[in-house]
């Protein structure tokens, strides 16, 4: 079901014509009061609403909508100054709304029908994703349940393709873990992870995920697969001293340049001890490992800390992507890091790529590789291959 929530009468007619034909159901309301008297929102409605209204402004809208944490995913159209509708946005999310699309006034109809298709297009990328997927986040492992998983291979990588976006070609894999259980399914990170910290195997569980990826690399290297792997280190990873010698005894061993390995950090793992974080970071690019700075641009201190650290490559945070068709202020950040990477020497990742209309807008302001789902989910090692070999021999889509 479709609600237009609009005190604006021809306005909203307007829109009930532009969106009738793409919603089986639609209902208008002149008067956010009414609204909440007369409907229960669910997680597969849709609605559209103005945040300038008399009476009940969109602000004291979403915040009732929080307050009785509705899930329903939110258009939120505004003639007021994008400024305004975009920190609007940002406040719904931090209460925990789901905002699909921000749409200042005037728009044109198809933008409208565009960001109703994505809307349906997401939440099936979201059902597939649950698919087989252990979702309870209260589960309990224990200490030897988690070891027991990592001594049998069954907690290991899963890799995403990164896709260059000039040729449309795979160029590397970034390394994710999860743990295929023998009873639960596929486990994500979030429901595991937190035992892992709990139990204090996180060093553990790193460098078990670093022998994986090098492993798979010079598995890569001897079929002649040229590809990059990518793979996330922790904070007590960084301040290690003994990190650079432990990983290229281990690149060394295994026949691979170091420069195939990229070691992905966030900010606020830098934040923790910031001298070792330096020195070892520092040591790891001396050796020839490549560095990327993770969730570009949610830091206090993001350009300080690139500044400090010679990192090769920057990935910009998902939240910038996700709303980069839809959102002016999104585009203008992701151009912005583009820019200052590329002047920089970097190469620029996007994550979180779901659909052609992001993948276009990010070729068209010149990053260099992306990934998601639009392109592939995370695979496990033998499905990789299978997947390499059904796509080599042609672009994975068409400019």
């Amino acid at each position: 079901m479709l609600y237009i929530v609009d005190d604006d009468i021809e306005f909203s007619l307007l829109l009930s014509d532009i969106s009738s034909p793409h919603v089986p159901e639609l209902r208008v309301f002149h008067d956010p009061v009414t609204f909440f008297s007369d409907i229960e929102l669910t997680a597969k409605d849709i609605v559209i609403l103005d945040i300038k209204m008399p009476k009940m402004d969109g602000i004291e809208v979403l915040r009732e909508l929080a307050d009785k944490r509705i899930s329903s995913s939110l258009i939120l159209i505004s003639g007021v100054e994008s400024g305004v509708l975009n920190s609007t946005a940002m406040l719904a999310k931090e209460l925990g709304l789901n905002i699909a699309a921000q749409l200042p006034k005037p728009f044109t109809p198809q933008k409208l029908v565009d960001v109703l298709a994505k809307i349906v297009s997401d939440d099936q990328v979201r059902a597939f994703k649950q698919d087989s997927s252990v979702r309870d986040e209260t589960l309990s492992f224990s200490k030897a349940e988690i070891e027991d998983g990592l001594s049998k291979g069954q907690i290991t990588l899963f890799y995403q393709p990164q896709i260059d976006l000039d040729t449309c070609q795979l160029c590397s894999v970034e390394g994710l873990v999860r743990w295929a259980h023998p009873t639960l399914g596929l486990v994500p990170p979030n429901v595991f992870l937190p035992q892992v910290h709990k139990h204090n195997l996180l060093d553990t569980l790193t460098d078990h995920v670093i022998e994986c990826a090098i492993n798979a690399e010079s598995s890569w290297n001897k079929l002649g697969i040229e590809i990059n792997t990518s793979i996330n280190v922790n904070a007590s990873n960084v301040i290690n001293l003994s990190l650079p010698e432990k990983l290229e005894a281990l690149a060394n061993n295994a026949a691979i340049t170091p420069s195939k390995i990229c070691l992905e950090v966030t900010e606020s793992e830098l934040m923790t001890e910031l001298i070792p974080s330096m020195d070892t970071l520092t040591r790891l690019r001396l050796k020839g490992f490549r560095l990327s700075i993770d969730d570009f641009g949610t830091g206090f201190s993001s350009l300080l800390q690139l500044y400090r650290i010679p990192f090769t490559e920057l990935k910009i945070d998902r939240s910038f992507i996700k709303n980069l068709a839809t959102n002016p202020e999104s585009r203008i950040i992701v151009e912005t890091c583009i820019l200052l990477a590329h002047k920089l020497g970097m190469t620029v990742v996007a994550e979180g790529i779901e659909d052609r209309e992001t993948f276009t807008k990010l070729h068209e302001l010149g990053c260099d590789i992306g990934q998601g789902f639009y392109f592939s989910k995370p695979l496990p090692e033998h499905e990789l291959h299978v997947w390499l070999h059904e796509n080599k021999k042609r672009a994975l889509v068409t400019l």
